[in-house]
């Protein structure tokens, strides 16, 4: 079984983050069955690195709309856990629970460049493979993971401690740009699904 996560904070879940697991889940599916796939929706309780983020049901809520009608499940393990929640205790778990499966972290390639700043970072390929999307604008990869890069997914599938650099076009937006415009009541709709953009406009979330 290979198991995915895609981790954020979903604030709110927009269509990058729906680009990027159905890229990873359509490449994966080319390769194993879809039945030993699954892909799930990790949602924090708080980044270090990042802003406290919305109330943690409306963000479920929103998780839960976007995710209808896909293959995509959402675990709900980090975002009852008090804050601040780190990916070493994460995938420590993670590994324990699931010891004979392949298990996989999704990031941007922006991750790769500050991979040095999160906890216990040495440790964290002893528990989980990294799939990054490639930006250009994303700086360098820190050189802990340098010689830890492949492009080759079957390289990736079947060695431990491995990056895969996945060269899918996503979408740059991201959540702080979309609750910025909503704040300056700029149209969001075009990064949103529309049960998420409708949701949010119900309950007039990120209105300053």
């Amino acid at each position: 079984m290979i198991r995915a996560f895609l981790g954020g904070s979903f604030d709110p879940v927009h269509l990058s983050h729906l680009q990027m697991a159905t890229a990873v889940y359509t490449t994966l599916s080319a390769h194993v069955p879809s039945g030993e796939i699954s892909l799930a929706l990790l949602p924090t309780a708080g980044n270090p690195l990042k802003h406290q983020p919305s109330d943690n049901a409306h963000r479920l809520a929103m998780l839960r709309l976007a995710v209808l009608d896909t293959p995509f499940v959402i675990d709900e393990r980090e975002i009852v856990q008090i804050p601040p929640v780190y990916t070493i205790d994460t995938v420590q778990i993670l590994d324990k629970l699931y010891p004979n499966d392949s298990k996989i972290l999704i990031v941007g390639q922006d991750s790769l460049a500050n991979f040095d700043k999160w906890k216990n970072y040495t440790d964290i390929l002893n528990h989980v493979n990294l799939w990054a999307f490639a930006r250009a604008d994303s700086g360098d990869i820190v050189e802990f993971l340098q010689d830890k890069l492949t492009a080759d997914l079957d390289e990736f599938l079947h060695n431990k401690g491995k990056v895969f650099l996945d060269s899918t076009v996503i979408d740059t937006m991201s959540s702080s740009q979309i609750r910025s415009h909503i704040a300056k009541d700029e149209p969001v709709e075009v990064f949103l699904s529309a049960k998420v953009a409708n949701y949010i406009k119900q309950h007039r979330l990120y209105v300053l």
